[in-house]
């Protein structure tokens, strides 16, 4: 008798076992498939999405902002800052550019000056608050929003004195880039990362890069040297290729933002290295999405839309003009490769949906 409740009970528990594997999730996929997920859905094109409540911009006509500028020499914060321009001429507003040209003390420059000169409004791009605490508070205590454009991680805390901050996840670009460069080598990527630690964002994006080898690809051997925008144009180039001189096994670079890439090509390319090297950049530049469709050394970009970003930016600096709570703009990602660039114009309405133009007129109620 018990040796026939043995049995009976070893056979329940073995079929209570198959059904539980039966029903169970299947086993957690390897990195390499993982990262080739995440490439495919990241290749997909986004949509608009509205960031909040409409609202009549026509109430800020005639009112005055100021751009304050990292560096109008970078290509994305220069596309960033016209958008800006181009948002608040159809909002009837009035704009100053200020070029900051690479240097802090610059940067807080134009920030007393904004501040001094009664802004109703000031949208920095590219740079950071954080290194203009002073004017940033003088700006909090004469009431004039401030809206930081991409220089801190969306998830960040705002600096003190800042009404909003419009951004990316600058961690989750950075794990898609490190997905793209796992993908295409097949888990067998030698990386060089070039950051930029004078920007919150770009810490972030190699925080990002550096988890997702570290989580997908544990073999994969990664290096990371830091830079310095105000000198790209001077050193970056000899650096990229005395760096690669110096260890042989690398085939993947992967720059912070395309304004490294502009250096970092040329330099890869005139150096004629006896193997083959490849770059994946970030922020969807058109020269460098134009080096991808010509197989041109970078071969893809996780980008966000620029000039997009600026009307976003006047978006946010318009609600907080108008006592308004801060939005999410909801600025989407998208990773760019040969593949889904092919028969596509730089235009940001065909790389990312959406037609953000008439759907910010229709918010601000502008005919």
């Amino acid at each position: 008798m018990r040796k026939e409740l043995s049995g009976r009970w070893g056979a329940l528990l073995a079929a209570a076992v198959v059904a539980a594997l039966a029903g169970a999730p299947p086993a957690r996929a390897d990195g390499l498939a993982e990262a080739k997920a995440e490439v495919a859905k990241a290749m997909q094109k986004p949509e608009f999405v509205a960031p909040g409540e409409p609202f009549d911009i026509s109430k800020l006509k005639g009112k005055h902002i100021w751009i304050i500028t990292s560096t109008m020499a970078v290509p994305f914060v220069a596309t960033i800052a016209h958008g800006v321009e181009a948002a608040a001429k159809v909002a009837g507003m009035e704009t100053t550019l200020f070029d900051g040209k690479g240097d802090v003390s610059q940067w807080n420059r134009g920030m007393a000056q904004a501040v001094a000169q009664h802004a109703g409004g000031i949208v920095t791009v590219g740079a950071s608050p954080e290194l203009m605490k002073g004017p940033t508070g003088d700006a909090l205590k004469a009431n004039i929003p401030v809206v930081d454009a991409v220089t801190a991680d969306k998830t960040a805390a705002l600096v003190p004195g800042t009404f909003s901050h419009v951004s990316i996840s600058f961690y989750h670009s950075g794990q898609l880039q490190a997905d793209e460069a796992i993908a295409k080598t097949e888990g067998k990527a030698k990386v060089l990362i070039f950051g930029d630690n004078e920007f919150p964002g770009e810490v972030s994006r190699v925080e990002g890069m550096q988890k997702e080898f570290s989580t997908r690809c544990p073999d994969c051997v990664v290096t990371v040297q830091d830079t310095q925008v105000g000198n790209l144009g001077v050193k970056l180039g000899q650096l990229a290729q005395t760096l690669l001189r110096r260890s042989p096994d690398i085939n993947m670079v992967l720059p912070t933002y395309d304004a490294q890439a502009i250096y970092i090509v040329p330099a890869i390319k005139s150096a004629n290295f006896d193997r083959t090297i490849e770059v994946i950049g970030a922020d969807a530049v058109p020269s460098n999405l134009d080096w991808i469709r010509q197989g041109n050394i970078q071969i893809a970009d996780v980008g966000e839309p620029e000039t997009w970003l600026g009307w976003a930016a006047l978006d946010e600096v318009a609600r907080g003009m108008l006592g308004m709570k801060p939005v999410d703009e909801q600025i989407p990602l998208r990773l760019f490769t040969s593949e889904n660039l092919k028969g596509v114009s730089n235009d940001e309405n065909e790389l990312f949906g959406g037609d953000y133009e008439a759907q910010y007129k229709k918010l601000w109620g502008v005919k």
